[in-house]
């Protein structure tokens, strides 16, 4: 019974841990890194400087008199001090720095000087140098803590009070004593044989957590030498609250703690999603309708990273029919959203930013023109420029996605009846003229457009917004407006929603941009999925014209709704999309497939030969 109940002690004390894990993550900065045997980098002392690490240790051997760096006596130079490199430095910027060790006032250097020989006389040398560097010693963003070889508890009376001592977890110090404790640290190893692969055992975690539950109860921070130093290592120690996180690769523990308040994202309103009735999903049938709706620079981790965020609920993942679209364009391994998104509309790989032709300039016929021919309507949305090279890619031929004004030209003579977006460079006098005279139906903001018939045109500066800057519910009223308008067709119609700026999310490997955008994006879906089910004769596609950011998630609670991610590049990679559909023919969307294979499925879902 006594260890039954202590295994349920040790389950509730993970779980609040657990709940508190998504703290831990925002406290951390590089305040927090310490360069273990800093003596071995490129550039001592300097590296982790530059870097503005809150800790910075170097082994001495006392040689002649003088403290010598070096992790073995084999390894001992003359020049090599701990004048030359540590002291020298930290004095020239103390003094550049008025009095602070860095020009942030607030921000500390904690020098832990490890010694690897007798105490007393390598201590006694220790002090009598510092006395040459009364602006370290009487710097109070300075704290010189002595490890290795030290003296007993009783004894650090005896030294300098700019001395501080390495503690031990399992000595027992008197008030006096902790005083004189800078930090505590422990081996790792000797504690547990975690690897820093996947996350510890509860036992292992247990002890670990004791370990700083008993140093934090002395209000001391801690740290573990010998631990595993890589990024899921990382990531495990900062959920166990461990203080110092010591690495020997001091760029990346650098850029990665940098990144965290990007890298992280706590969703505070989860929402309900819609749950479909399944009736018509994957009958063989035609359909009168397609929704297609493109999430910028998606795949599987995307939408994972939003899942978790709003507490194990998406609307796209109620989509029984999934598949893989590989995204390469005809001329690069890695697309851009123009021949990204050219696949879809038109069914011909063509070349980076390239807008609805084929890879010589070609003109493609697109799913807007040929569907007209049946009688049909079509309606483009996005939350990105109207000219962007998605939209454009239903409407328009370009060889460059940046020729804006051509772009929108190119609408007034295209069959597609309702655009909408944010704001274009194209919208020049000339082009305004020519919409006029279209009698195409121009609105600058949403609330317009629902008083007009036939053709519209609506850019609207809310579109660009992001969400979490005032665009609120813009796409999902976009998106009622369109359909209501569309639906009236008894032909049937051709809907496209870009959410544009989750590609934006990966572009600035901003994780809350990107699941904000996404989660957005995701009302959508289930809206549309809701209509399927009503309508019984559409068809809803989910897929993204090509992945961006490389993101990777490293930790998160679908409890508690809180994600950790890692993002590789600022750009596009050649990730596969992720494919979801739902409704009639869905079950065609399955497998690993060229992304030209949508314009393709698409046209067979309606019954259209080519």
């Amino acid at each position: 019974m006594m260890k039954l109940s202590k295994k349920i002690a040790v389950a509730l004390a993970l779980g609040l841990f657990v709940q508190n894990q998504a703290q831990n993550y925002l406290r951390y900065t590089v305040g927090n890194a310490h360069s273990h045997n800093d003596y071995l980098q490129g550039i001592p002392f300097w590296q982790a400087y530059y870097e503005n690490f809150g800790s910075i240790e170097a082994d001495v051997f006392l040689v002649k008199g003088k403290l010598c760096v070096a992790h073995t006596e084999k390894e001992l130079l003359p020049d090599r001090t701990l004048e030359n490199l540590y002291l020298d430095p930290i004095s020239r910027q103390i003094k550049i720095n008025k009095g602070n060790i860095y020009s942030d006032p607030n921000k500390k250097l904690q020098l832990l000087i490890d010694i690897k020989q007798d105490y007393k006389t390598s201590l006694s040398a220790l002090v009598s140098t510092l006395k040459k560097y009364s602006e370290i010693t009487g710097c109070p963003g300075i704290k010189i803590v002595i490890t290795g070889g030290r003296p007993q508890p009783g004894d650090f009376k005896n030294y300098p009070n700019y001395l501080f001592f390495d503690g031990d977890s399992d000595t027992n110090y008197t008030t006096d004593q902790l005083k004189r404790i800078g930090l505590f640290s422990a081996d790792f190893q000797d504690l547990v044989k975690w690897n820093g692969k996947g996350i510890p055992r509860d036992e292992e975690t247990e002890k670990i957590r004791s370990v700083v539950e008993k140093v934090h109860a002395q209000k001391r921070p801690i740290r573990f030498y010998g631990a595993p130093d890589f990024t899921n290592a990382w990531v495990n120690l900062m959920d166990l609250d461990v203080d110092y996180i010591n690495t020997d690769h001091i760029s990346d523990l650098k850029k990665f703690i940098n990144a965290i308040p990007k890298n992280f994202y706590k969703n505070s309103r989860a929402y309900e999603v819609y749950k479909p009735t399944y009736k018509t999903d994957k009958a063989s049938k035609k359909v009168k309708n397609i929704i297609l709706l493109i999430p910028d620079g998606t795949s599987l981790p995307q939408y994972y990273a939003a899942f978790t965020a709003n507490k194990g609920n998406l609307n796209v993942f109620n989509m029984k029919s999934t598949g893989m679209s590989k995204t390469n364009s005809s001329n690069a391994y890695i697309t851009d959203s123009a021949p990204g998104s050219t696949a879809f509309a038109a069914g011909v790989k063509t070349k980076n930013t390239f807008v609805g032709v084929d890879d010589t300039g070609k003109a493609l016929a697109q799913i807007p023109d040929i569907i007209a021919a049946k009688g049909m309507v079509s309606g483009l949305i996005s939350t990105g420029d109207v000219t962007d090279a998605t939209p454009a890619d239903f409407y328009a031929h370009s060889d460059n996605r940046n020729n804006s004004e051509s772009i929108l030209k190119d609408f007034v003579n295209s069959k597609t009846k309702i655009l909408i977006g944010g704001p274009t460079n194209g919208l020049s006098g000339k082009n305004i003229q020519m919409i006029k005279d279209a009698k195409i139906g121009f609105c600058q903001d949403l609330k317009s457009a629902s008083t007009i018939s036939g053709r519209k045109l609506v850019i609207d500066p809310l579109a660009s917004q992001g969400i979490r800057n005032g665009r609120e519910n813009w796409l999902a009223e976009a998106f009622d407006l369109t359909l209501n308008d569309l639906k009236e067709n008894k032909k049937g119609f051709f809907m496209m929603v870009e959410a544009s700026q989750t590609d934006g999310g990966g572009h600035h490997n901003n994780l809350e941009q990107l699941i904000t955008e996404l989660l957005d994006f995701d009302h959508v879906v289930g809206k549309a999925m809701r209509f399927a089910d009503e309508n019984k004769e559409t068809l809803v596609i989910v897929v993204g014209d090509h992945e961006t950011g490389g993101l990777t998630l490293l930790d998160g609670s679908l409890k508690e709704g809180w994600v950790l991610g890692n993002f590789s590049t600022n750009d596009h990679t050649s990730i596969p999309s992720s494919v979801f559909a739902y409704g009639p023919n869905s079950q065609k969307f399955t497998g690993l497939f060229e992304n030209t294979e949508i314009f393709n499925k698409i046209l067979e879902a309606y019954g259209i030969r080519r």
